[in-house]
């Protein structure tokens, strides 16, 4: 018996993965938005700040680790026999993995700054440097104090301050969201676009529609990245000082990296539940009729 002939109770089906990942991906944003409007969180400046707020942090650490998980560990297939999947090439269970593989770095290796201003009725989560005091374990100390920040690397002692944390530790999260939405971007766009199944090639074949939603989302999602790229080029090496901060002031104020980050996940999901055929309108009909449906 090789690996893909496991003798499995139950049927695991491809498409109701692709729709799990589709789904994860499209409601965390949603999610996030509750989580500000119910628990008196401030609106982040991006989706990513979400990690240093209640709930929010549990959320957004959550489902980027379900999706993880899924590209980086279940997509082993032999591409060559699977219907569906006949023309996905070893490059792109590759190029799965490595999006798997960024999402659990976007996760643990979280961003910079606190994304927002807090006042006394929000709560936020932090990491605190230089800790000493302890509620439990020391009778004569109450409070905990130390330094507060917002930077995951400079949280380790032997850092000590987020100027000592190196370049290439700083840039992991920002490297893994970069690298992980392009790559969903490629297969939206050039892998799910190809003649993968038996069912597309007979009559009654919706694959021209799919495709044109499928080319449109790797489209949203490569301009979602392309607008945060530009905007940290122009304030990273374009603007002068006082340019870049009125620009920054200007982008914050309406949550513009919230915005296109929601862009690009809200496309990666749909896309996925569109490959998963989440409703009928996307599947064809020579499927349905094995399936037992109608259009």
């Amino acid at each position: 018996m090789n690996d893909f002939e496991d003798d499995l109770p139950f049927i695991i089906s491809l498409r109701r993965v692709n729709r799990g990942v589709g789904y994860v991906a499209l409601f965390l944003p949603v999610w996030l938005i509750l989580v500000t409007l119910f628990t008196e969180t401030c609106f982040n400046a991006s989706i990513s700040h979400y990690y240093f707020s209640r709930i929010g942090g549990d959320l957004l650490v959550g489902s980027l680790s379900f999706i993880a998980l899924l590209l980086a560990f279940f997509y082993s297939f032999p591409p060559d026999d699977v219907d569906g999947y006949r023309k996905h090439t070893k490059l792109d269970i590759w190029l799965a993995k490595l999006a798997g593989v960024s999402a659990f770095l976007i996760a643990f290796s979280p961003t910079t700054g606190s994304g927002c201003l807090y006042d006394g009725s929000e709560v936020a989560r932090v990491f605190i440097t230089g800790a000493t005091g302890s509620e439990v374990f020391n009778n004569d100390i109450r409070d905990v104090t130390g330094t507060i920040t917002y930077d995951f690397w400079a949280s380790f002692s032997r850092f000590g301050s987020p100027d000592n944390v190196p370049v290439i530790l700083r840039s992991i999260h920002f490297a893994a969201a970069a690298m992980m939405f392009l790559i969903l971007a490629y297969f939206s766009y050039f892998v799910f676009t190809r003649t993968n199944s038996s069912a597309s090639l007979k009559p009654g074949n919706r694959k021209f529609r799919r495709n044109v939603w499928y080319r449109c989302l790797g489209i949203a999602i490569l301009l979602a990245v392309l607008a945060i790229g530009m905007k940290s080029a122009a304030l990273e090496w374009f603007l002068s000082p006082e340019g870049a901060m009125a620009m920054e002031t200007w982008w914050n104020r309406w949550r513009l990296t919230f915005v296109f980050e929601t862009v690009a996940l809200c496309s990666f999901g749909l896309s996925w539940m569109i490959k998963g055929r989440f409703i009928k309108a996307f599947e064809d009909e020579a499927a349905l009729l094995r399936q037992g449906l109608t259009a």
